[in-house]
């Protein structure tokens, strides 16, 4: 939620009025006066995990090595400004490749498409509200099967204590074919210098300094992975493969807000997930190597 509590870049008829009415408009803005450059509202993105072992807990179905390559491009923009009020609307779009080095099983090809809305409201000088809606539709695309839909929502809130210090708190919610949860979301952020941006969220913290104006290095946690339905004669199989990724980056102003970044670091609790009417397995992997490289939008 923090990428959408930032400075939006906006794209209408008239970029200068959405401009001018973010300026003139009562919202605090988090990382004004840093040297950090904002969070990316605009991505073209690769990122690559090696091949792995995965393994059944169980012990029952044969072990696999799998590498995935995943493509995805988006952004969130702002649509509408008023004095306390404003909506963002964007999205993005993944192509995720599950390549099978051994082991009985076949590749998988899966698109998502990922909606977003946002609305936030700047309830007064110290006090933020952000309400998100991410529905996730995906298929394979190996088989005319029918699109099938996950997703996100949740609630955000954001408490100024001072220009460098913000606490945030709420829920996020996740129906996953049929399984609902539902998550805190709580932690700060901290701009202890005009170099440095420490973002303790839970459940993913990063660290951001800026060495120079064009530089950028990061450390942080993300999750990763994607979830889709396999259909056949007389059954349906839930298939959800997850990742939390540790990684260190550093990105580079190539012109203006363009930045390009390079990533690199160790997945954790990686795993397959097939969940079928009566039965679930579940496939471990090891940590290994995640690497990203992406074009991002920072105004």
């Amino acid at each position: 939620m923090v990428l959408f509590a930032t400075f939006p870049y906006p794209l209408q008829a008239d970029i200068n009025d959405i401009l001018e009415a973010i300026r003139q408009s009562e919202f605090r803005f988090a990382r004004a006066t840093s040297e950090v450059p904002f969070y990316p509202v605009g991505w073209f993105q690769y990122r690559y995990y090696p091949a792995t072992e995965f393994r059944d807990e169980q012990g029952v179905q044969p072990a696999a090595d799998v590498a995935e390559h995943t493509i995805s491009f988006g952004a969130v923009l702002p649509v509408y400004v008023d004095r306390r009020d404003m909506v963002l609307l964007g999205g993005d779009v993944a192509r995720d490749a599950i390549q099978v080095k051994s082991g009985p099983y076949q590749d998988q090809r899966i698109i998502r498409l990922t909606p977003v809305a946002v609305w936030l409201h700047q309830i007064d000088k110290d006090d933020m509200l952000g309400v998100f809606a991410a529905p996730i539709l995906s298929k394979e695309m190996v088989s005319d099967q029918p699109w099938n839909t996950n997703g996100f929502g949740g609630v955000i809130g954001m408490h100024w204590h001072s220009d460098t210090l913000q606490w945030l708190y709420g829920g996020v919610y996740e129906y996953n074919f049929g399984g609902s949860y539902l998550y805190p979301y709580l932690g700060l952020q901290w701009q202890p210098t005009s170099q440095w941006s420490v973002a303790l969220l839970f459940p993913w913290p990063s660290i951001s300094y800026t060495p120079a104006p064009r530089w950028l290095l990061q450390l942080g946690v993300a999750p990763g992975g994607s979830s889709w339905v396999s259909q056949g004669d007389g059954f349906e199989n839930t298939q959800t493969f997850s990742a939390w990724n540790l990684s260190a980056g550093i990105a580079y102003r190539l012109q203006g807000p363009w930045w390009l970044y390079a990533g690199a670091g160790a997945t954790g609790f990686r795993g397959l997930t097939q969940k079928m009417p009566g039965s679930e397995s579940r496939f471990e992997a090891q940590s290994s190597p995640v690497y990203t490289l992406s074009i991002q939008f920072r105004p």
